[in-house]
């Protein structure tokens, strides 16, 4: 029988029979291997020591078929430290893992005690653990990096719902919510799931079945808003090993999503609902077959004036007024209201019946002209026109009832304007005739056919000498004849021709007067959609230069309210036409807005006094007392003063005695052609008055 080599060893572990120790450790599926202590040699090597020393010789540096008697240095890159272990016994038992290139070895290493108790050897039992080092490794890095991902990630026991790991992101990230936690956070390792939801046994159900997961989820803690994402996490066999639990704050993300769904669907100034969510509250009110519903279209009278004179800061105030009183009007179950831009809001009202919707629409235009008190001593009023349209009557789609709403509260405006009306079929019939009055106008344009410019003599007063003459446009409408000033100009203003209109108005003007004997100057009107745009220094210095008219007998007439605009543009447009020489004359002056201001802001060449206060100042000593003001406000700035409207004796005799200086109206010249245009609109007249009826 062979000899034990670990003589230490209890005689229980050695098997009975023939067979030998050392044939049991030839057999052994790892490397055993005796080193004695005092010489720290290697004096005994089973065979599969040697085979595991013959894969990693290349590291090892040794012959491995030599191992007996070999140092047992080869093993360690410090072996005074090893030297020093296996010198110590109360150090053993032992375990370490050394490296040998691409390979690691895990090392175990035990004390051979003799009878008696002396240790003068060291089993050493070992194997390679590279798969294993390299699992451990990947699972290290992994770990690392899930602490250092910016997502807070937690696991939980499934069977417990404990928390049973937490990177370092949810350590800081829960510690910035700590005071709205059950729980510290350097408590929640092990603590239950329960302390994140206010409903635990229906979060634990969740858990519990990976089935339900993934699942995404918000939950409020406090102020603060976190997204929670739960994941299943199976093992290599598929089984549910537990969830997974990443998330974040998201309190800031959640108030910027409710700002862009605010801004989507809500206008920004008055938080009343925008164009596009009322249309889609529209469409859905409407969806029910013959829906009974009243739709009112508002919009503001004299708002463009308030806010063009008051500054746009004012004006939103204003419209924030505005709707606050809507609110409050409209305060009741399924009324929807909106601001659908600008000074235009809309109504959606329940139920179709038409005396209560009038009555609505009446209720409101009275607390719209309510003034309001916008600063502490600043009080504005706007008046308000409405529109009303009926489903299913008038239509049953969003398109058509805002169309028909538009069409009423048009004609409610040229009503008189603070005013209702209900759309009715021949209002649809006078927008196709306005469209088709714009689309003849258009052509006219284009054409330059039909269209007329009309002189009326401006006279000075002491001399009765003509000094200027006025153009004012006239149209005559192949089909309707003559057709009114006051009906097209209207459609050319909505339709943007007017600027167009303006452009051959100068140039006619300035052809005509060339040809005037008299030299008498000649003046045009400009719209307030002409200026501010940086069109009109160019539209004047090409009628001049087409025609030869020098830029001292062409006058520019402007309105106050031209100016109540963008000011400054208007203004910068005015003086671009004043260095040329052109003269600029003040229209309709008294009728509009801070008067002097624009006195002071412009050195017109020409005051026109508004017909309204000469036709009115017989009877009236104050308006006798406004022309007398503004003829000697003219005397004193240097600047001629024009009354216009003087159509009697009385009329001539007052304006001369209050001291203008020139007059308009039809007791000294009613508009005229010129000489050139009278023999086409004779025949023109002619022809349309022996044309049979229609």
């Amino acid at each position: 029988m062979t000899t034990c080599p670990f003589p230490g060893l209890s005689r229980s572990l050695v098997p009975a029979g023939p067979v030998s120790f050392s044939q049991v450790c030839e057999i052994m599926p790892v490397g055993v291997m005796t080193c004695d202590l005092a010489t720290f040699t290697i004096d005994y090597a089973n065979r599969y020591s040697i085979e595991l020393l013959h894969s990693i010789r290349d590291t090892l540096k040794i012959d491995p078929d030599a191992i007996i008697g070999t140092s047992i240095d080869v093993f360690h890159k410090v072996p005074a430290h090893q030297r020093a272990l296996l010198s110590d016994t109360a150090r053993l038992p032992h375990k370490t893992r050394i490296r040998f290139g691409d390979e690691w070895l895990d090392l175990h290493i035990h004390p051979l005690p003799e009878p008696g108790g002396r240790v003068s050897r060291a089993l050493l039992v070992w194997a390679i653990a590279t798969a294993e080092v390299l699992k451990e490794q990947e699972e290290y890095r992994l770990l690392r990096m899930i602490d250092d991902m910016p997502v807070a990630v937690m696991t939980v026991d499934p069977a417990t719902y404990l928390i049973t790991y937490l990177n370092e992101t949810s350590k800081r990230t829960l510690g910035q919510i700590e005071a709205h936690l059950p729980i510290q956070a350097d408590a929640l390792l092990g603590a239950s799931i329960d302390v994140f939801h206010k409903h635990p046994a229906h979060q634990r159900k969740l858990l519990a079945d990976p089935a339900n997961l993934p699942h995404r989820a918000r939950i409020k803690l406090g102020p603060e808003v976190l997204d929670l994402q739960a994941s299943a996490v199976t093992g290599t066999d598929g089984a549910y090993l537990g969830p997974m639990l990443t998330w974040s704050i998201v309190t800031k993300q959640v108030a910027a999503e409710a700002r862009i769904q605010q801004l989507a669907h809500y206008d920004t100034l008055t938080g009343l609902a925008n164009r596009t969510t009322f249309r889609e509250h529209l469409e859905a009110l409407l969806a029910p077959a013959q829906a009974a519903l009243g739709l009112l279209f508002i919009d503001l009278d004299g708002f463009k004036i308030v806010n063009d004179s008051n500054g746009h800061l004012v004006g939103d105030a204003l419209l924030k007024r505005v709707a606050d009183r809507l609110r409050e009007r409209c305060d009741r179950p399924g009324i929807v209201v909106a601001r659908l831009g600008g000074d235009e809001f809309a109504i959606v009202v329940p139920g179709g019946e038409i005396a209560a919707l009038e009555a609505f629409a009446a209720s409101l235009i009275d607390a719209l002209v309510a003034p309001y008190q916008i600063e502490a001593e600043r009080r504005l009023q706007v008046g308000a026109s409405i529109g009303i349209a009926l489903a299913p009557v008038h239509g049953s789609d969003p398109e058509t009832l805002l169309a028909r709403a538009d069409m009423a509260l048009y004609s409610a405006k040229a009503a008189g304007k603070r005013t209702f009306r209900l759309f009715v079929p021949n209002m649809e019939t006078r927008l196709h005739e306005r469209l088709r009055l714009e689309a003849k106008l258009r052509h006219a344009l284009e054409a330059d056919e039909g269209l007329f410019l009309f002189y009326q003599p401006i006279t000075d007063v002491r001399t009765r000498k003509v000094t200027a003459r006025e153009g004012l446009i006239r149209w005559h409408h192949p089909v309707r004849g003559w057709i009114s000033p006051g009906e097209f100009i209207p459609v050319a203003e909505e339709s943007g021709l007017i600027r167009e209109i303006g452009d051959w108005v100068i140039r006619r003007a300035c052809r005509d007067a060339a040809a005037w004997e008299d030299q008498a100057r000649v003046a045009v009107n400009v719209s307030p959609r002409q200026l501010g745009i940086g069109t009109l220094a160019p539209a004047v210095l090409g009628a001049l230069v087409a025609s030869g008219l020098p830029p001292d007998r062409l006058e520019i007439e402007v309105t106050e309210s031209a100016l109540l605009g963008d000011e400054q543009d208007a203004l910068a447009d005015l003086r671009r036409v004043r260095d040329m020489g052109v003269r600029v004359a003040l229209d309709d002056f008294g009728t509009g807005f801070s008067s002097l201001a624009h006195l002071r802001a412009f050195p017109f060449d020409k005051i026109k006094i508004d017909g309204s206060f000469v036709q009115d100042a017989v009877r009236r000593p104050d308006c006798a007392a406004i022309v007398r003001v503004v003829a000697d406000l003219g005397h004193r700035l240097g600047v001629t003063t024009v009354a216009e409207g003087v159509e009697t004796e009385a009329h001539l005799d007052l304006v001369v005695a209050e001291g203008c200086t020139e007059v308009q109206g039809f007791l000294l010249g009613r508009p005229a052609p010129s000489a050139s245009d009278i023999p086409l609109i004779a025949a023109l007249t002619e022809a349309f008055a022996v044309r049979p009826a229609a």
